[in-house]
């Protein structure tokens, strides 16, 4: 007995044991958790990381992964032309107060003192050159231009239009005027009062196959004003690849019952869950790591700093321009 006692000072292995029996190691086994969940979770949505981040800097850059030839034109190789005399944003924005101040005289109409001067966007034209249509962007600011021919989507170009004559149909009884008239009693039910008037709003749309003539054609069919559209369905989607990966960069939502769309929601809310989760352990990580705890806390003192003041500017952006 004294032998194992001496054993057990000597090591500095604790022996204190739980109710039953068990060593205490609760705090390693969450840290292993921890980290196994920051692991296999990554593994497991790494197709959707590649996705979210590929396409997003695919949204910011019009060039990236583009697919036609992006020519890009200086502004010395424009200088000679009219946009010379293209206005600055100040500039241009003198001259719009003036032609305001001339169509209500009887109100005063000056620049705010601060009145930050942007464009929000290049400008963009369509032409067309050697039988293609291109696209023009010219940089307002800067007087350089960019321009790329518009692509050919071979899938839009052949999808055929069925029932070209029939663009609404009248259901009795109507559908949408059901759902509006049982909005007093919805209110009511929520116990909001009681209302008399409802207006439109967004475009709930049914869709489905349907045989025309011996042919499969998709129908869509828009409750708020009874529009139907009648195409051969081909099973194409009608999109590019490259709008196919900025189109699933931006889905979200629901649609009721159950479909692809709902599937694909869930994995947004589990890259949602996940990204929070990434956040979580690792910081927790990190905490292990005492040789870097000074300056991986520098590091988010500073993080926290530059979120602040990006938030503050974008709210104030997004003030001025409603974008």
């Amino acid at each position: 007995m004294t032998e194992k006692t001496d054993s057990a000072e000597t090591t500095g292995v604790s022996t204190e044991a739980t109710p039953k029996g068990r060593p205490m190691r609760l705090k390693p086994r969450a840290l292993k958790f921890a980290r196994r969940a920051h692991l296999y979770a990554g593994l497991f949505l790494l197709p959707w990381v590649f996705l979210y981040g590929i396409t997003g800097a695919m949204y910011n850059h019009q060039g990236l992964f583009p697919v036609s030839e992006v020519r890009s034109v200086s502004a010395d190789q424009l200088s000679e032309g009219s946009l010379n005399q293209f206005p600055g944003p100040d500039e241009l924005a003198e001259q719009v107060v003036v032609a305001l101040q001339a169509a209500a005289p009887g109100t005063r109409i000056a620049l705010a003192e601060s009145h930050g001067t942007a464009f929000n966007n290049p400008l963009a034209l369509e032409t067309q050159i050697g039988g293609a249509k291109h696209v023009v962007r010219i940089d307002p600011v800067e007087l350089s231009a960019e321009i790329f021919e518009r692509p050919v989507n071979e899938e839009q170009q052949e999808q055929v239009r069925m029932l070209g004559s029939v663009h609404h149909v009248r259901l009795t009884p109507n559908p949408y005027e059901m759902a509006r008239s049982a909005v007093p009693g919805i209110a009511s039910a929520a116990g909001l009062g009681t209302t008399t008037t409802s207006r439109p709003q967004g475009w709930c749309k049914l869709n489905f196959l349907a045989e025309v003539d011996g042919d499969l054609a998709r129908v869509t069919y828009v409750l708020r004003d009874g529009h139907v559209d009648v195409a051969k369905f081909t099973g194409e989607d009608g999109m590019m690849l490259r709008q196919t990966f900025l189109r699933l960069h931006s889905f979200h939502g629901r649609s009721p019952g159950w479909s692809a769309r709902n599937t694909w929601s869930l994995f947004i809310d589990a890259m949602a869950i996940a990204m929070v989760m990434w956040g979580v352990t690792g910081l927790v990580m990190w905490w292990q790591l005492k040789s870097v705890r000074v300056v991986g806390g520098i590091v988010l003192a500073v993080s926290a700093v530059v979120a602040i003041a990006m938030f503050l500017n974008m709210e104030h952006f997004h003030a001025m321009t409603r974008m």
